[in-house]
């Protein structure tokens, strides 16, 4: 086994101890020798931990993400159903760390009409700041995606800004 794949999976069981200092000890050695291999550990430890210091320590972490191969995993933790109350968290991270997710349009829309208010927010700010726009037949499709979702939506909020994001994409789209 390489030297790596030992370090990751000694980082892994710290981020899944039950031990407070050893799981915060763990976030903290990500942000300094991490690899996209621990960041679902990193999610767990930082929002099911139930530590607060790990919660504060993984944001970070998570904030300041700057391996690109990271992206995949974020994605399947926000298109999962083990962090569905965090998605908002996540998807901060995303465009807080300046991770491009501009190949991932159709995702986060698929993400963004299954989602809590917050969350849309978030993912809507991951697209206004992606500056090379999308592929028309993407923003169609994308566009297809929240009209369809809207129709079975209650909440007035989430269809308003819904509705904006569609309108965004729509001045995006490149022709």
């Amino acid at each position: 086994m390489a030297d790596n794949d030992k370090k990751n999976l000694a980082l892994q069981k710290d981020l899944l101890s039950k031990d407070k200092s050893t799981v915060v000890r763990g976030i903290k050695e990500v942000a300094k020798s991490g690899s996209p291999a621990v960041v679902h550990h990193l999610l767990l430890a930082t929002f099911k931990s139930g530590f607060p210091e790990a919660l504060e320590e993984g944001k970070k972490v998570l904030f300041n993400i700057k391996d690109q191969n990271a992206v995949g995993e974020l994605f399947n933790a926000l298109k999962g159903g083990d962090f569905i109350e965090y998605r908002s968290e996540i998807a901060a991270a995303i465009w807080e760390a300046g991770l491009n997710a501009e190949d991932r349009l159709l995702d986060l829309v698929e993400i963004a009409v299954n989602s809590d208010y917050m969350t849309i927010v978030e993912i809507t700010t991951i697209i206004e700041n992606i500056e090379s726009g999308f592929p028309y037949d993407e923003v169609t499709e994308a566009s297809l995606i929240i009209n369809e979702h809207i129709q079975d939506i209650d909440d007035e909020n989430r269809i308003a800004l819904l509705s904006s994001l569609a309108e965004t994409l729509n001045s995006m789209a490149a022709e």
